[in-house]
């Protein structure tokens, strides 16, 4: 993808369809069968960001804002829409994870735990993503900024 985020996008060839139609696995209302846990990882693996360690984030993403920036309003706004988009594909992930343990794991005790050990450890990952991505995306493109909340809801700002 040229002039976007790394990793925000979840279009694969692998997937055959976008995550926000309907038939795709990522689609909440699909009606087929959920994926398995080892694809579910891999979808997770393709959702997330390119950017490293999670101490660079924050750099990388001031960077890539920078970039934006530098290209032009329509390009910083192309920008925060990615990074929704990517929070809500995020989102669509963990209603696939909640699925699968709601489900429930067949198997004697040691598989059993181990998959749900799996799960924690992807939701922990898929989780920290998602928050970064809000924190950021409400850090610089807020639904409501400071100078239209009413006197009711104003926050001051240090």
């Amino acid at each position: 993808m040229s002039n976007t985020v790394p990793g925000v996008s979840l279009d694969t060839e692998d997937q055959g369809s976008s995550p926000s139609r309907p038939g795709s696995y990522l689609h909440p209302l699909v009606d087929t069968e959920l994926p398995s846990l080892e694809k579910v990882r891999q979808l997770i693996a393709v959702w997330q960001s390119e950017w490293g360690a999670e101490s660079t984030w924050p750099k990388k993403f001031h960077e890539q804002l920078k970039h934006a920036q530098g290209s032009g309003q329509r390009a910083t706004d192309s920008f925060f829409s990615q990074c929704a988009d990517h929070i809500e594909e995020g989102r669509q992930l963990l209603w696939l994870l909640r699925s699968i343990t709601r489900k429930g794991f067949r198997g004697e005790g040691c598989k059993v735990l181990d998959l749900y050990e799996q799960v924690f450890d992807l939701l922990t990952s898929l989780l920290t993503e998602i928050w970064f991505f809000e924190v950021k995306l409400d850090e610089y493109a807020p639904v409501f900024p400071l100078s239209q909340i009413s006197e009711a809801h104003y926050y001051f700002t240090v």
